[in-house]
């Protein structure tokens, strides 16, 4: 078997999501035809990055995850150089060419340094060991563990998934500087990489995406009243001070509740109409979604969004952040669902979810499955991302055979 790795920021069970989700399928769906490694640190807490969990390999699911200790994690110093990086994007973005928008390159790795998890050990791993994989994959392009871990490894053998969206950092040049000599790479959506086109000023690769692991129709949750559903980060960056003000002003307010799980960041109001579940099991989070009479998701910044995928599975009509070219997508093209323009255009949806003609609820939630089942089955992903990393590992070692030779 051909040995390759995974390069990720985060990898544990009590991370949820995102692209540590992303990575950590990828390496299941990979370890029938590969032996697989991922390489990650000893982190849990994207706001710290403080070092939890011990350095060194160990095995889960037969797949070795190997942990690298943090060597710079988020400290008040970060924050300050965050608010300086928006004031020079924000330069970069309007088309300025002002001194705002040419923050020199030593500052911009240093923002991407000490964004944390920085990891020298990782690096130095990659350095001395990348001969002895065949291909390795880096997830999610804002991390120093893919921007100064992927400078270790040979292009050739370098696999890039930047699960990219429009947000501020991404407009700091030293990224499209980076990553556009990796011209293997795995964009989730259209949307992502026409993203790339407009950021980076490239966007070769192949549209994949993720697979939906929990497609199978689920028996719904009853609850006392009807109920809107919300699954992931409760925080504002995720749009969630946006939803408790849209749900402030429903006019059936009273008669519908606002259900949220996940980690509340943000501290959720206490009222009788909204309900914070805490984690849930996968069991108990597709029984909620197919019993909501609709699933919210109002962040402005997904690159591909695996619960609003599993929502659509259950046949529970979506609303979503229109600003969000990912999102908007997933709903035009498969109808199931809708997106909001404003915040009264979302207060006019979210009313309009809970008043649905029981006919025209059923046509949008068959939609939406449909949709999810023709494109994110996992057997399919699984097919074409085995496909692409054989494909890369083949050319690689040829590359290798002819600089030998020469």
């Amino acid at each position: 078997m051909k040995r390759i790795a995974i390069v990720v920021q985060r990898c544990h069970e009590s991370v949820v999501g995102g692209s540590e989700a992303l990575a950590w399928q990828y390496a299941r769906l990979l370890s029938a035809a590969f032996e697989v490694e991922v390489l990650t640190s000893t982190a849990t807490d994207h706001t710290t990055w403080s070092n939890v969990l011990a350095p060194g390999p160990e095995s889960r699911a037969g797949i070795t995850i190997r942990r690298f200790p943090v060597t710079v994690g988020r400290t008040p110093y970060w924050d300050a150089l965050y608010h300086r990086m928006l004031i020079a994007t924000s330069a970069i973005r309007s088309g300025r060419k002002d001194a705002g928008s040419r923050w020199r390159e030593g500052l911009q790795e240093e923002f991407i340094r000490f964004q944390g998890p920085y990891c020298a050990e990782l690096e130095a791993w990659l350095r001395q060991h990348a001969a002895g994989y065949a291909a390795v994959l880096f997830c999610t392009y804002l991390y120093p563990t893919t921007y100064f871990g992927i400078a270790a490894v040979p292009a050739a053998k370098v696999i890039a998934i930047p699960t990219l969206h429009d947000e501020p950092p991404a407009y700091l040049p030293v990224f499209a500087e980076r990553y556009v000599r990796h011209v293997q790479r795995i964009w989730l959506t259209a949307a992502e990489r026409r993203t790339a086109a407009h950021i980076w000023k490239f966007d070769e690769g192949e549209v994949l995406g993720m697979a939906v692991e929990h497609t199978e129709a689920t028996e719904p949750e009853q609850r006392g009243r009807p109920y809107l559903l919300y699954c992931g980060r409760i925080e504002p960056g995720k749009g969630c001070d946006e939803l408790l003000d849209a749900f402030e002003r429903m006019p059936s307010r009273g008669r519908v509740s606002l259900v949220f799980t996940g980690i509340d960041l943000m501290g959720l109001p206490r009222s009788p109409d909204i309900e914070y579940l805490g984690f849930v099991d996968e069991t108990r989070k597709l029984a909620l979604m197919a019993g909501a009479v609709g699933f919210v998701l109002p962040s402005q910044y997904e690159s591909f969004s695996i619960v609003a995928l599993e929502a659509m599975a259950q046949r529970t009509p979506v609303l979503v952040n229109g600003r969000c070219e990912v999102l908007r997508d997933h709903v035009e093209n498969s109808g199931g669902g809708w997106h909001y323009a404003s915040p009264d255009d979302m207060v006019a949806k979210m009313e309009a979810l809970c008043t649905l003609e029981r006919g025209i609820r059923m046509r949008i939630g068959e939609a939406g499955r449909a949709y999810v089942l023709a494109n994110y089955r996992e057997e399919r992903i699984r097919t074409r991302l085995t496909a692409m990393v054989e494909e890369v590992a083949m050319s690689a070692m040829l590359d290798s055979s002819t600089e030998r030779s020469a």
